[in-house]
Order: structure tokens, then C-alpha cells, then sequence
């Protein structure tokens, strides 16, 4: 069933709570996906006067929106908006330096740890240095291959670490190997003792039949006799070192079979020319073994050629591809602050934010989507594409925090990125004819419309249901009863309701 489970999960954790002049809930439901990506913030004291609500649709993994969560309230408060003469720019800048943020050493580290298994999980103690290697690991896949290589003791030290795991993969081979050159270097040896032997029967036939040889008759006897034995010595260690290397071969191996037989087979009485016509031919296979030694030579080094162009990465980066958090993961972040009589709204992404004023929809947010024609033409300035409604085939959203893998135009502002955190913003002076406030992510408004959301909500506040009880029905009245159809009802739902006390 791909990202989605066989029955969805519709137990909900909620949050509840009251501020000066509303009250507020939030509900959780993960539904029929895999796992839960969203996160939320209901900051009731974020500064004097001021609070917060947001909500942050994560993709590609919970760590992003986690660490939204946990550090983007901080990061405003920091920043001071509510002193700012401009606090649209502000809030703007505030939401492309927290991008920024994301990506730095320290913060990449905790996103890793944020991932855990891939559920979120923190990591215990008694891992800690396993997750240290991890980590290492993760940022080494973004330095090229060649500096890599350097690190590690230039290309001799790459060129060692490939050799060493080739060897690693062949060790189980090893041993046979080695059983099998020893098997036939025994069998060589005994057909070797039977050689000599019949050379020694036959030499002692011959002084038998001669009665005590004389010495050479001539100069040239002598010298002849003189070279044979180099020759043979030579010959002989040729034979060693080629029947080593070829060990493994069962056609040499039946050829020197069949050779031995052919010895053992002769008659012992041969005659002096048998004898020079094997120096002779000795010679000649010397002669072949040496050709044959060369050629072998030239294929080790080719070989050593071979391996120095080899693509290192997948041995050395563990072959391809494990997702990175935060390059290959990523947030929308819908980020409402009420105070001073206003509601702002910073938005980056497909969650939205709706004001109900006197029972009509009013967004205060606009979903950011690729066909967009302001968001199209980001992405093409960037040197994106867009694939059946996603950026380069990928992502179905144009905002978002994290997702720098998308992120890689070094020409180009962070914010002007094919995915930007640059968020639109909206201020809207509070009324007495307001209502309540609804914060959601795309789990919602995909199954239905801003007004209907409304109608659906003052139902129930005519009803005298709580906050916490219209979250709960609002999840449960958006869930698809299969995931036969287009996913619509089929995501993680997350929803904020305020409801201002007037």
C-alpha cells in the first residue's frame, strides 16, 4: 500500500489551554500514513502580549518539523518582531536566516539525531559513538570523491581501501586457493621424483653397457654438457612460478597430467638425441612461460590502472544514496502571532491559516503550490523543472524549510532558491466581529474548502463544544474511509482552533 498502512491510526494526542481573552486546542491524528511528520507550537507567552500558534507539515521525515518546533519560537523571540518598524521583513528575514540556521554543522547534527531510526527516535547513550560514526559518515557524502581520496592518504591510500575490501569480498575464496596450489605443487613434486628416478635407471644402464664413461671426446661435447644444466635450472623455475600462478586451471592441470603419464610411458633406454630433443623443448616452453610471464605483468598493471579510475564513492560512502535530514527532508511552517489587537501570519508552504470574522472565511495565508505563476517562475530562474504539478518530479510544494537538496543554485540568494522559506505575509487588525482562528496543514484543506471549515466550526461552538472536542471531530469528519481514491483524507491531519473570548 506504499506510504500508507492497511488501517489508519486515529488515536490523537491533543494540547489544550486558555490565554488572556481566548482559548485554544490542538489535535494530532496521524491517520493513514506510515508515520507522523507534523509538528505544532501553542505559545501562550511567547513575549508580553503576544502568542503563537503554528503548524508544520514535515516531508521526507519528522526531523524538520521537530526542530522547527523546538527552536523557530526562540529564534522570533530573538529577533524582537514586534519592535520592528517593518515587521512583514522581519518576520521574512526571520524565516530565511532559521533556513540558513538549519543547514549549520550544529544543527544538522541534531536533525541526524532528531531522525534516529526514522521514526524520530532519540538516540540512547549506548549509541552515542555509533552515531557519531553516522553522522561522519552523512557529511562525507557531500565532499567530492577526489578530496575524500586525499584525506584518506591520497590515491595509493584509495587505491589500498579498494584492494582492501575487494580482498575482504574474495577471503572466503582465499583458503581454497591456497589448498588447491599446495595440492598441486605436491603432485608435481611426486611426478618430478619420478622423473629423476628413470633419469638415474637409465644413466646407470648406460655405465652399466659402457663400462666407466670417458670424459667428452671433444670441446663441444663439453660445452654442451655444460649448458644443460643452467638451462634446466632455469626452466624448472619458470615451470614453478607459471604452475603456481595457473594452479587453478583444470586444462593445464589434465595437460601436465597427461605429460607425466607420457614420461613414465617412455622406455628407459632413450638415446642422447631424445635427451637434447627435451633440453630443446624445455627451452622452448621456457620461452613461452617467459612470454606468458610478461603478459601477465602488463595485466597486473593495467589492472592497477583500472583501479585508480574506479568510482571510489560507493565503497568508501557505503554505495549510494542513504537521504540526508534536511537536505532530502524538509517543513511547511504556518506562523500565526496574535498581539497588539492583530493577528500576523508568516507562511511558507501548503498549510494555511483562516479567520473566521461574522461566519465568513477570511485566509490570511495563500498555499504555495509549483503551478503558481509567481512560484513557477522562481523555480525556473533557479534551473528547476516542474514534473506532473512537483518541482523536478520530486516535491508537490514550492516553500518550505529544509529541503536543500534543492537548494544548490550558488549563484542565487537562499531565498530565490527553487524551494524557498522566503514566506508570504499577512497582517489583519482583530475585530469584535471575529470569531475564532483556524490553523491547519494540507491534511485538512485538501477535503475541504476555508468556508466549509468554518460552517463546520460554529456548528459546533453553537453546540457548546470545547476547542479540544471540534479539533477531535474535525480530524475524524476529514478522514478518508479507504485509500482507494486520489489521498485525499489519507494524510496526517494537525489543527488549531482559537477561539477568541469576546
Amino acid at each position: 500500500m506504499g506510504a500508507y498502512l492497511n488501517r489508519p491510526i486515529i488515536e490523537k494526542e491533543k494540547e489544550e489551554g486558555v490565554g488572556d481573552g481566548f482559548s485554544y486546542a490542538c489535535t494530532t491524528m496521524q491517520g493513514w500514513r506510515a508515520s507522523q511528520e507534523d509538528a505544532h507550537n501553542c505559545v501562550v507567552d511567547l513575549h508580553t502580549g503576544w502568542h503563537m500558534f503554528a503548524v508544520y507539515d514535515g516531508h521526507g521525515g519528522t526531523e524538520v518539523s521537530k526542530f522547527t518546533s523546538a527552536k523557530l519560537p526562540e529564534f522570533l523571540r530573538e529577533r524582537k518582531f514586534w519592535e520592528s518598524d517593518d515587521v512583514g521583513n522581519c518576520l521574512q528575514k526571520a524565516f530565511v536566516d532559521f533556513d540558513d540556521f538549519i543547514r549549520a554543522e550544529d544543527s544538522m547534527k541534531e536533525l541526524k539525531l532528531l531522525s534516529g531510526d526514522g521514526k524520530g527516535k532519540q538516540k540512547s547513550a549506548d549509541d552515542s559513538e555509533d552515531e557519531a560514526d553516522r553522522i561522519d559518515t552523512i557529511e562525507e557524502s557531500a565532499i567530492p570523491i577526489a578530496e575524500l581520496i586525499k584525506r584518506y592518504g591520497g590515491a595509493g591510500g584509495g587505491k589500498a581501501l579498494l584492494s582492501a575490501f575487494l580482498e575482504r569480498g574474495d577471503a572466503s575464496d582465499s583458503d581454497e586457493d591456497e589448498e588447491e596450489e599446495e595440492e598441486d605443487e605436491e603432485q608435481e613434486e611426486e611426478e618430478e621424483e619420478k622423473n629423476d628416478e628413470a633419469n638415474v635407471e637409465e644413466g646407470n644402464d648406460e655405465n652399466k653397457t659402457e663400462d666407466a664413461k670417458e670424459e667428452p671426446d671433444s670441446e663441444a661435447d663439453k660445452v654442451d654438457g655444460e649448458k644443460k644444466e643452467p638451462a634446466d635450472e632455469k626452466t624448472e623455475s619458470k615451470k614453478v612460478k607459471v604452475q603456481k600462478r595457473c594452479s587453478k586451471s583444470p586444462i593445464l592441470s589434465e595437460a601436465k597430467k597427461s605429460k607425466s603419464d607420457e614420461s613414465e610411458a617412455a622406455p628407459a633406454s632413450s638415446s642422447s638425441l631424445d635427451q637434447e630433443k627435451t633440453v630443446e623443448d624445455d627451452e622452448e616452453d621456457s620461452d613461452k612461460e617467459f612470454v606468458a610471464d610478461e603478459e601477465e605483468e602488463a595485466d597486473e598493471e593495467q589492472s592497477d590502472e583500472e583501479m585508480e579510475e574506479t568510482d571510489f564513492s560507493q565503497f568508501m560512502l557505503g554505495g549510494g544514496g542513504a537521504e540526508v535530514p534536511g537536505e532530502d527532508s524538509g517543513t511547511t511552517a504556518c506562523v500565526c502571532l496574535i498581539g497588539g489587537n492583530k493577528v500576523i501570519v508568516a507562511n511558507a508552504g501548503d498549510s494555511r491559516a483562516v479567520l473566521c470574522r461574522a461566519g465568513k472565511a477570511v485566509d490570511l495565508s495563500v498555499d504555495h503550490k509549483p503551478e503558481d505563476e509567481i512560484e513557477t517562475n522562481r523555480i525556473h530562474a533557479a534551473g528547476g523543472a516542474i514534473e506532473d504539478g512537483r518541482v523536478n518530479g520530486g516535491l508537490n510544494l514550492s516553500r518550505a524549510f529544509g529541503d536543500h537538496a534543492y537548494k544548490k543554485n550558488h549563484e542565487l540568494e537562499l531565498k530565490e532558491q527553487m524551494i524557498t522559506a522566503h514566506p508570504d505575509i499577512k497582517i489583519e487588525d482583530l475585530t469584535k466581529d471575529d470569531e475564532f482562528l483556524i490553523v491547519a496543514c494540507d491534511g485538512i484543506w485538501n477535503s475541504m474548502e476555508s468556508q466549509q471549515v468554518v460552517d463546520f466550526v460554529r456548528d459546533l461552538i453553537g453546540k457548546g463544544k470545547s476547542c479540544a472536542e471540534i479539533c477531535d471531530a474535525l480530524c475524524d469528519e476529514c478522514l478518508a474511509e479507504s485509500t482507494d481514491g486520489d489521498g485525499t483524507g489519507c494524510d496526517n491531519m494537525t489543527v488549531i482552533c482559537t477561539i477568541f473570548k469576546r
